[in-house]
């Protein structure tokens, strides 16, 4: 496992996410941690994890509310991890994979949301947070679809990414 990150905002205990980030590559999952611990919203830990095994257990470890799973782990299949991990947390696929044939198989294993990592910071911070507390008051999210129903749960944006100055 790589490495942990704590928040620094103290919260209520009940309010707070936990949240295992999986990447194969070490700037996004650190960048992803940083985001996510420096986050004003209740989050309350980040672990993140390079490999399948790692994810697996780092899940059994630390008990995430959410996972932020990547497709490619370094060739190996991300998505393949979906149902072991969804038995014990949410999971939302973050990637830059965002055809249509991922979109359909992360949802037919039953990924929570789908977010390419173009889309705006606010996008996952808000999914990541809604996905949480559904889990905490145990509850599902609905599986990703291209524009999510579930009103608790951001919707991966339509628009064209905007461009960078």
């Amino acid at each position: 496992m790589s490495s942990v990150h704590t928040s620094p905002e103290p919260a209520p205990l009940a309010a707070l996410v936990g949240v295992l980030v999986v990447d194969d590559q070490l700037a996004v999952r650190e960048g992803l941690a940083r985001l996510i611990s420096c986050a004003a919203m209740p989050l309350r830990c980040v672990i993140t994890a390079a490999t399948g095994a790692e994810a697996l257990s780092a899940a059994a470890l630390m008990s995430p509310e959410v996972v932020v799973l990547d497709v490619d782990l370094a060739g190996e299949d991300g998505l393949a991890l979906i149902p072991q991990l969804k038995r014990t947390a949410g999971v939302l696929v973050l990637t830059s994979h965002g055809d249509p044939t991922t979109r359909a198989r992360a949802r037919q294993l039953g990924a929570a949301a789908f977010i390419e990592k173009h889309q705006p910071a606010a996008d996952l911070l808000g999914s990541i947070v809604a996905i949480g507390h559904l889990r905490m008051r145990g509850e599902e999210a609905p599986a990703a679809h291209g524009s999510n129903t579930h009103p608790d749960v951001v919707a991966p944006s339509a628009a064209p990414a905007r461009p960078r100055p």
